[in-house]
């Protein structure tokens, strides 16, 4: 890692050592009194208060920043999570009552008496307005507090349980573990203190330190967040869609990366597999099974004690050639390592003697006695990951357990893909640690995200032109720049546990945080239920990632559940495979616009408030509605199913929306819906995601029907799935579109597909095209690619082995396969054709 990088963070270990600090014994709530002067440094305009200052400066016209500086506070604290620079200007008029800062998006009135901020956006409307004592400061605390709509409904903030809405609630923001839970607590162990919207804006509050929001708890209207150090530094972004509140947010914050393809695959887990053996082995029955699986998971038991980052020879005892041969099957190997250092590990003295570990206020070496992992206890130390010096010393450990001098280019052939960061909230942090850059609460929040840009920075160095996979529980705002994957925790195997699921998913996704899944069929318990595995199960194959995990009293593998369960399980799996073109064209939806994967449903029809509480049915794009069945024993499921039509994945029943509906759900059966008016691109199931054939497209298509009728349209990325060539314009964009137009009592149906822009090493120049055309009443008069016309077939399966086009009266489903070229365009046409 470069030194001026360091260099960076030894000065911000100073500036946050002194700005982040209690504030000193004061009279209870001291607000910032009134104006008393202001200057423009540079972009920032600084507003003097009697008793605080506000610091107010822009990134965009749509997005400003307020600091605010209590009396004792000289500068405002370094930002852990933003990577941009205010630096627009807005125009500042300046009158005896107020300062007005308008953009074409906004307007902030700078409030002289009492000195208050309050923004509307560029119609006039009132988005938030600081209180007449907008700041708060009393001995141990300072609370930033604004009138905001009461209705609007608010969402985000991290991994929050508890309703979908979090209007009307306060919380903590503090990253907290919880062993086994089943009802999802208030705080969790992701904490992002963003505040999406459908008020016109989203609010950011850019700390780390412990927070809590109150969002209309305690008085109604009111909108507050209250932290214990330093300066408060707020962001707000002015947009009504809260798709483009996400889109400036990670901007701010920064994007996730392309996660390697294979992170989108079926990856295997428990707790754990114990010795090189077992690991071979589970990937050898999967195969046998036919289950396609791209990743198997190590737990703690590739290492002889917490803290060692080594592999333990004995039960592993050739982990190099381990990892070759199961890359040569197409799967990769990820495995745990954790930054607390147990007594017995070789690293414990060592960490003691080269102060690399969390301290006593006296900067006495802090032992944490009694530590789990341990079976007769034994005391443990925490990295300390804000210290420059330990980061370098705690990343020069791994690549030799990774195995990087076997790497090769662009490969990650008999090397480990990935790793599983855990415990990192940390899980135990007394209040009186203390770290390089300041005490455990203001750093605790920050400490993963830290952890995360370690292993990011040393893996992109030692591997420049690999993707990063990490595998990590807990998190901040900003760590999804860092090629992080989360995932819910320690659930409780329960149907209850299953049931908290899709809404914490979708907080998270909403908090900029899109790789986001589950450990499915329960981490914690007793009780081997069939039906629950199979429900996860289903629940997992339509999530972003899908990786069953547990601890190993009971199994996670799908087989150990009854050969029917296993059938059901695999047939999910392989509906993953099948979709894995439209879910890696999520993924890369997410790194270019900050989108999540899966999606609330009122991102469907935002009109309809009864959708702004819905959270156990989800969107998975745009065009797959998903609805998981979460209660024992249930064979149906209520949805609240979006205005619009909706075909039903497995029936082809097509139904319209904009009220409840139930959907059958045998337990082969998760209602699973396609939107009518959209395509989804799918490909042949393969053992693993590398092996599925570029030269092979799929397209499911289903016309939207009715005078309205809007045309379909898909935009299907692809790029080598592994390397960061992807950074450097490497990857093809094909564009493609359904469109009908009546001719009479028929009419023509046309799918389209532009010349693929742009391209990468692997991709095809040309490719067979397999549409799957729904809601077709009539068969076809003709139908024709270009200057040819396709012939008629008795069968799919004949078209399916010969080419030409298949019409089934029974389902309504028109079958084109022909074989095109990637570079140039193309039209599918069939000619005298009705819809229904």
């Amino acid at each position: 890692m470069s030194e001026s990088f360091y260099r960076f963070l030894g000065m911000l270990g100073v500036l946050v050592l002194l700005t982040f600090r209690p504030v000193h014994a004061q009279p209870a709530e001291i607000a910032p009194g009134d104006y008393t002067g202001h200057r423009l440094d540079d972009a920032v305009l600084v507003v003097e208060g009697e008793n605080a200052t506000a610091r107010i400066s822009f990134y965009r016209p749509e997005m400003l920043r307020v600091e605010w500086l209590p009396a004792d506070v000289a500068s405002a604290d370094t930002s852990f999570a933003v990577i941009r620079t205010p630096d627009y200007t807005p125009t500042i008029r300046d009158t005896d009552e107020a300062l007005y800062l308008r953009t074409a998006e906004l307007t902030a009135t700078v409030h002289k008496s009492p000195l208050r901020v309050t923004i509307a956006d560029d119609r006039g409307r009132s988005l938030l307005s600081e209180m007449e004592r907008p700041l708060l400061v009393t001995d141990s605390t300072r609370t930033v507090q604004f009138a905001a709509d009461s209705t609007m409904a608010v969402y985000g903030t991290g991994e929050r349980g508890g309703s979908f809405n979090l209007q009307g609630r306060a919380f903590d923001v503090y990253n907290t573990q919880h062993y086994g839970y089943s009802e999802a607590p208030a705080t969790m162990k992701i904490n992002v203190p963003l505040a999406v919207t459908t008020g016109g804006f989203a609010l950011f509050m850019d700390e780390v330190d412990r927070g809590r929001f109150d969002i209309g708890a305690s008085t109604s209207g009111r909108f507050a967040y209250t932290s214990e150090y330093g300066a408060v530094s707020y962001v707000v972004i002015a947009t009504d869609d809260i798709r483009e509140q996400l889109r400036h947010y990670t901007w701010l914050t920064g994007r996730q990366p392309m996660p390697p393809k294979w992170a989108l695959g079926y990856i295997q887990s428990k707790y754990g597999y114990r010795t090189e053996a077992q690991a071979r082995g589970v990937v050898d029955t999967l195969r046998e099974k036919g289950f396609p699986v791209d990743a198997v998971v190590l737990d703690l038991h590739w290492f002889e004690h917490m803290g060692d980052l080594d592999w333990n020879r004995d039960d592993w005892p050739t982990p190099f050639e381990m990892m070759d041969d199961l890359s040569d099957r197409g799967v990769q190997t990820v495995a745990i390592t954790e930054t607390y250092i147990s007594g017995p590990s070789d690293l414990f003295q060592p960490a003691i003697d080269d102060g690399h570990v969390g301290t006593h206020p006296d900067g006495s070496a802090y032992r944490l006695p009694d530590w789990w992992s341990c079976p007769d206890g034994c005391p443990a130390l925490l990295a300390d990951m804000t210290r420059p010096e330990t980061r370098d010393w705690w990343w020069e450990k791994h690549p030799p357990f990774m195995g990087d001098s076997v790497a090769v280019g662009d490969s990650t052939k008999g090397a480990m893909a990935g790793l599983w960061t855990d415990l990192g909230e940390p899980e135990k942090h007394p209040d009186d640690m203390e770290h390089h850059l300041g005490p455990a609460p203001v750093i605790h929040n920050a400490y993963d995200l830290l952890w995360a840009e370690t292993l990011y920075r040393g893996l992109r160095e030692t591997r420049p032109n690999q993707r990063v996979f990490n595998l990590t529980r807990s998190g901040s705002a900003g760590i999804q720049r860092y090629g992080t994957v989360h995932w819910s925790g320690d659930v409780a195997r329960s149907f209850t546990g299953l049931a908290q699921q899709p809404s914490l998913m979708l907080q998270a996704g909403l908090s900029g945080l899109p790789l986001y899944g589950s450990d499915i069929g329960g981490y914690l318990g007793d009780a081997k239920s069939p039906e629950l595995m199979v429900r996860w199960m289903q629940h997992g194959a339509l999530s972003p990632t899908m990786r069953p995990h547990g601890v190993d009293n009971l199994p996670t593998e799908p087989w150990h559940f009854g050969a029917q369960a296993e059938s059901i399980m695999r047939d999910y799996v392989r509906l993953r495979y099948r979709l894995m073109p439209y879910l890696y064209t999520l993924a890369y939806e997410a790194h270019a616009s900050g989108l999540p994967l899966a999606r609330p449903l009122f991102f469907a029809d935002p009109e309809d408030p009864a959708l702004q509480e819905a959270s156990e049915a989800y969107l998975m794009g745009d065009a797959l509605l998903v609805a998981p069945v979460m209660k024992e024993g249930a064979r149906s499921v209520d949805i609240p199913l979006p205005e619009g039509e909706w075909m039903d994945w497995w029936t082809g029943e097509v139904t319209s929306g904009g009220r409840m509906i139930t959907a059958d759900a045998p337990l082969d059966r998760m209602p699973m819906y396609q939107k009518a008016g959209t395509i989804v691109p799918m490909r042949p199931v393969r053992s693993h995601t590398a092996a599925q054939p570029a030269d092979t497209l799929d397209l499911r298509v289903v016309p939207e029907v009715g005078r309205t009728a809007a045309d379909a349209s898909f935009r299907l990325y692809e790029d080598d799935g592994s390397t960061m060539n992807y950074t450097r314009g490497d990857y093809a964009l094909t564009n493609i579109t359904q469109t009908f137009r009546a001719d009479g009592d028929t009419g023509v149906l046309r799918l389209t597909m532009s010349p693929a822009a742009g391209s990468y090493d692997g991709f095809p120049d040309e490719r067979t095209v397999r549409a799957s055309l729904h809601r077709v009443a009539s068969v076809p008069s003709e139908v024709s690619v270009g200057n040819r016309t396709l012939t008629e077939r008795a069968s799919t399966s004949d078209v399916l082995a010969r080419g030409g086009f298949h019409y089934d009266g029974d389902t309504g489903v028109l079958t084109v396969q022909v074989r095109l070229s990637t570079t140039t365009a193309h039209a599918i046409v069939a000619r005298g054709v009705s819809l229904r």
